[in-house]
């Protein structure tokens, strides 16, 4: 279920899972000054994404999958501390026969993804998952974390991560480091960037100006040129294509393949379907 405003405020006096795989460089989608940005207030809200909606209506239909491989599971376990540090989980479920927590996931429900799963029954999951996995099994002091997952393409699949202690030792010592220094200190984190989604949140104080360094503006507006330049380049080579393609819908390319102009529909909720190309390049031997 979505968190309450309530909760959502409580999770700024403390690192969560996902903050911590943050915090260590593994999250594909935050930085670790991302979260340090969130836990001191500086953001303004935003609303939940399509990605954070779905994995939070389809969690009971993961569990109840979950239920169905490992037994009965306590879906309301409440936050739990892990003592000696910053960190706060909100477990998902834990196993009653053996008090092993459960992460659940859900993944490439919106198309590709920049995370890999391997094969099942493994521990072949993102890293940023094996980090979370562990911050659950530190706190309820358990060996295993069972992560069912509800992949697109792929359905439901369970794997297991074991607990590592050079792990722990690593989470241990960079929750404590992060926290007294970048979130209690206020100092930026060495070596992270918040991210272009973030910084457009950040929260403004009507009328303020500030100095902002030109080589910051001089980056800014060559990288702006450059990228119309190569719009302009991308856009004349496409119609060079097209126009060496004349009435055909597919071409050879010798050792780069071929390429193909072929129908694409859009299917729409709302309006009518549409129909349009896309020229599109495959690799010779794919």
């Amino acid at each position: 279920m979505p968190i309450t405003e309530q909760e959502r405020l409580a999770r700024r006096d403390h690192i969560g899972g996902s903050d911590m795989a943050a915090i260590l460089g593994l999250d594909p989608w935050r930085s670790a000054e991302d979260v340090r940005l969130e836990k001191l207030g500086r953001l303004i809200d935003k609303p939940a994404s399509d990605a954070m909606n779905a994995g939070n209506w389809l969690e009971g239909g993961v569990l109840a999958f979950a239920a169905e491989k490992l037994g009965e599971i306590n879906t309301h376990p409440g936050p739990k501390e892990v003592i000696g540090t910053p960190i706060v989980v909100n477990t998902d479920g834990l196993l009653l026969a053996t008090g092993n927590p459960i992460e659940v996931k859900t993944a490439k429900l919106f198309g590709p993804s920049k995370e890999e799963w391997g094969d099942e029954g493994t521990d072949q999951v993102p890293s940023r998952v094996i980090i979370q996995s562990t911050v659950h099994m530190m706190a309820w002091d358990r060996p295993i974390c069972h992560v069912p997952v509800l992949i697109g393409g792929r359905g439901f699949l369970m794997y297991e991560i074991p607990r590592n202690i050079q792990i722990v030792d690593i989470i241990r010592e960079k929750a404590a480091e992060f926290w007294e220094r970048n979130v209690q200190g206020d100092t930026p984190v060495e070596g992270s960037h918040a991210s272009l989604e973030v910084v457009k949140l950040l929260k403004k104080e009507p009328n303020k100006i500030v100095t902002v360094d030109p080589v910051l503006i001089r980056a800014w507006l060559d990288a702006k040129e450059a990228e119309k330049i190569a719009e302009e380049a991308k856009e004349t080579a496409q119609a060079a294509v097209l126009a060496a393609l004349g009435d055909a819908e597919a071409g050879e390319c010798g050792a780069l393949g071929a390429i193909t102009y072929f129908n694409q529909t859009r299917k729409e909720y709302v309006c009518k379907a549409s129909t349009f190309r896309v020229l599109r390049h495959k690799a010779k031997g794919l």
